[in-house]
């Protein structure tokens, strides 16, 4: 779940973390008084170019409700439900960039850090330095200052970022976040670490740990930005995020989803989506997850269904079962091609070969390979080979 920057940051102000003050969401039609200084007044959403839409501005403090009018409106005009953080202007002496994510591959965080903070960082990534930390072993500042340095902090401010960098680890692990960027990280004139822009991700497989996630504007604004499938699916409790091509995806796990949605493109065949179903679905929910890509793929410019599931241990009959019963229950509304990789372990209870007869029975073309599959589907929808 992605958090938008007010609730990001009284997340971190709970743990001691400094915060430009003082601070304050305002959520609807709520009135607003001007302040006594300067203030930031930014759009609360989930997207990033808040600042190139006029999103965001820094008014004097009697200008406050004149600005929070403003982005309001455009807010409003836009779709976007209207909430807006209200916040002091730091003293800014020096301006990084940090930010802590989790690497999937290598299984360790990974700080990232940089002496070009502010807008445009994409644009700037070879000035980001990287350190991988196990998480077995607890954080210490030590541990961040090689990185510090090779990024160009200046050596004052080495103790405070380092610090900083520290506590940011803490809230990264506490709120079981898959993300954590501040930027800027700004040095006051006093020397002091502040998160003058907070973005925040969360793993939600570990929801159930933090169920008052529920309860925040994020969620609400989050589930306001899902389309009719999308809002559907997440219902059904699986991953599903529309997009703008002409296969229709469905897949176990998000790696696999990920590689089919980058070998299509290779081949100029966009997704028209992105899935992921666990092995452990019931044939029954993995049917009504099916379902929901077979109604995307109903659409003018889906022109094929891709099935395919890579299998290590969870049983092959299972999934089987599972694609038989989509199968047989819907017809589907565009040719569909179906893909099996199976481990030896996967096979104990069906062999592969007997798994790709039972979907061949139906009238399905079924292959045991990616390359093999969008081949299927350039046949398919008639692209040309490359």
């Amino acid at each position: 779940m992605r958090v938008i920057e007010a609730e990001a940051k009284a997340m971190l102000a709970r743990r001691g973390i400094a915060i430009p003050q003082p601070s304050r969401m305002v959520r609807g039609d709520e009135q607003v008084e001007g302040a006594a200084q300067p203030a930031a007044v930014k759009a609360q959403t989930l997207s990033g170019k808040r600042a190139e839409a006029g999103l965001v501005q820094l008014v004097a403090g009697a200008d406050v409700p004149d600005a929070v009018s403003r982005i309001r409106q455009a807010m409003k005009d836009s779709g976007q439900a209207p909430v807006v953080l209200v916040e002091g202007q730091a003293d800014i002496a020096a301006e990084y960039y940090l930010a802590w994510r989790v690497d999937d591959l290598s299984q360790r965080y990974v700080m990232m850090v940089s002496s070009a903070g502010g807008s445009d960082i994409e644009e700037r990534g070879d000035t980001i330095a990287q350190y991988f930390h196990s998480p077995l072993v607890e954080l210490q500042a030590y541990h961040c200052l090689p990185t510090l340095l090779e990024s160009g902090i200046a050596r004052d401010h080495l103790g405070a970022v380092a610090r900083f960098a520290v506590s940011l680890f803490d809230v990264m692990r506490e709120e079981d976040a898959a993300l954590l960027e501040i930027n800027p990280l700004v040095i006051t004139g006093r020397g002091q670490a502040m998160a003058c822009d907070a973005k925040l991700v969360l793993d939600d497989n570990a929801a159930r740990r933090h169920t008052d996630r529920a309860d925040l504007v994020s969620a609400s604004l989050q589930t306001g930005e899902l389309t009719r499938l999308e809002r559907r699916a997440a219902d059904e409790g699986f991953t599903f995020v529309e997009l703008d091509g002409p296969v229709a995806l469905f897949t176990s796990g998000a790696g696999l989803g990920m590689c089919l949605l980058d070998m299509l493109a290779d081949v100029d065949l966009p997704a028209a989506n992105f899935s992921d179903a666990t092995g452990g679905s019931s044939p029954e929910t993995f049917a009504r997850m099916g379902q929901v890509v077979f109604e995307l793929a109903e659409r003018d410019g889906v022109e094929a269904i891709v099935l395919f599931f890579v299998l290590a241990a969870t049983s092959l009959k299972g999934i089987a079962d599972s694609i038989a019963l989509l199968l047989d229950q819907a017809v589907p509304p565009k040719p569909v091609v179906v893909g099996l990789i199976a481990a030896g372990a996967a096979e104990r209870e069906m062999s592969l070969e007997t798994a790709k007869e039972m979907v061949a029975s139906r009238g399905y073309v079924c292959v045991s390979g990616l390359a093999e599959a969008v081949d299927a589907v350039r046949e398919i929808t008639g692209a040309a080979k490359g």
